[in-house]
């Protein structure tokens, strides 16, 4: 049976996403601290996963990429070409030495001046913000998809089988896992 690609990384997504917000809200009333939060989150994802991997293996699933190309998927903001020579350190806002309506109108002229530069960087923000977002997304999509399709090549040879779905699906599971709680418990020995 073949398994879209696109499917179990948003049904991961979301898996995972609920899995860490309850135990956090579950910890915010047995006061748990975050090292035991994260151990417990990654937990419940080890358990999700070795069920999911027994489950698809058993069931003689493979993942078929449907995604295509991913640079494809992705929609460029465009970057200016050049930032004026702007320099802050070459203007001079005194504004006590006048009063009147050259005060009130230099002090608008220089808030607009500040809310134009305020705009240019949110902007620049944004963009690049953006740009590792997508980044970052297709990097973690490409290593689920990679590892999902490692484990999932067993699912011929493993279909109606029980004891060697499970027998992978804990090699595989322990693989995965392992690297995470190694980050989860250095940090917290280390700290």
């Amino acid at each position: 049976m073949k398994l879209p690609a696109r499917r179990p990384f948003f049904y991961t997504l979301f898996i995972a996403t609920a899995t860490v917000l309850a135990v956090w809200f579950l910890g915010l009333r047995q006061d748990w601290s975050v090292f035991k939060e994260s151990l417990i989150s990654l937990t419940i994802l080890s358990g999700a996963f070795l069920s999911f991997l027994s489950v698809s293996l058993y069931q003689g699933v493979w993942v078929h990429d449907n995604f295509g190309n991913l640079a494809e998927h992705i929609r460029r903001v465009p970057f200016p070409e050049h930032l004026s020579g702007f320099d802050a350190a070459d203007l001079d806002l005194d504004f006590d030495a006048g009063e009147g309506c050259g005060a009130i109108i230099l002090g608008l002229l220089a808030w607009l001046v500040v809310a134009v530069v305020a705009v240019v960087l949110l902007w620049l923000f944004a963009a690049i913000a953006w740009a590792v977002f997508i980044i970052l997304s297709a990097v973690l999509y490409w290593i689920f998809f990679r590892a999902l399709r490692f484990a999932l090549r067993h699912g011929r040879e493993c279909r109606g089988r029980l004891v060697p779905s499970i027998r992978y699906a804990f090699l595989y599971t322990v693989v995965y896992m392992c690297w995470l709680y190694t980050i989860v418990l250095v940090a917290h020995y280390l700290a």
